[in-house]
């Protein structure tokens, strides 16, 4: 997964973003969620840098993929006097924004190649664009996330790797408790 990052990064060609997000969604065990950005918005609204590049290290591989993740990053180097980091943030926030806008146009015959769901608000808001509604749609063998903006025009992103991905993954096993836990906690909900 590095190794295709660092091409995407040296060579930022539709391809190489592609490519790059293939093994990234490989590799990454869970998707990175609305409540996962929250509260990074939440950290940097609370002057909590430190925390929020604490919070960015724990989330999954994908993260390295993520516009907006980079962007909290870029504030949160900033917000601690970094500014090499704040740059290279910044640098790398728009590498992905490009990669992303590299893999279509948007429309049905040419949707957005798409890692997460915030990638899709990140184009959005790149082109000025507000959502009003939302659909997915099968369409020759493919997942489609169709938007329909307020001003009226649609924007497809192809979100069929995204949710291959999820279905694929194995399940957790389930932690075992001791029967001496397990008495435990009956105890505790009489």
């Amino acid at each position: 997964m590095q190794r295709r990052f660092t091409q995407f990064v040296e060579s930022p060609t539709r391809e190489n973003y592609l490519a790059a997000r293939d093994a990234v969604l490989r590799a990454t065990p869970l998707a990175i969620g609305a409540a996962d950005l929250a509260e990074l918005v939440r950290l940097l609204d609370a002057g909590l840098h430190e925390e929020v590049r604490q919070r960015i290290d724990l989330l999954p591989a994908s993260k390295a993929l993520s516009p907006r993740v980079h962007f909290f990053a870029a504030e949160a180097a900033d917000g601690l006097g970094d500014a090499a980091a704040g740059e290279l943030e910044r640098y790398l926030f728009v590498l992905c924004l490009q990669g992303l806008l590299a893999t279509g146009d948007g429309s049905a015959a040419a949707p957005y190649s798409v890692c997460h769901a915030s990638d899709e608000h990140d184009l959005l808001e790149a082109h000025g664009l507000e959502p009003a509604a939302q659909s997915l749609v099968a369409r020759d063998g493919k997942l489609l996330d169709v938007i329909t903006c307020t001003d009226g025009r649609e924007c497809w992103f192809d979100v069929t790797a995204v949710f291959a991905q999820t279905r694929h993954r194995p399940k957790a096993p389930r932690a075992r408790r001791k029967k001496s836990q397990r008495r435990r906690v009956s105890r505790a909900v009489r």
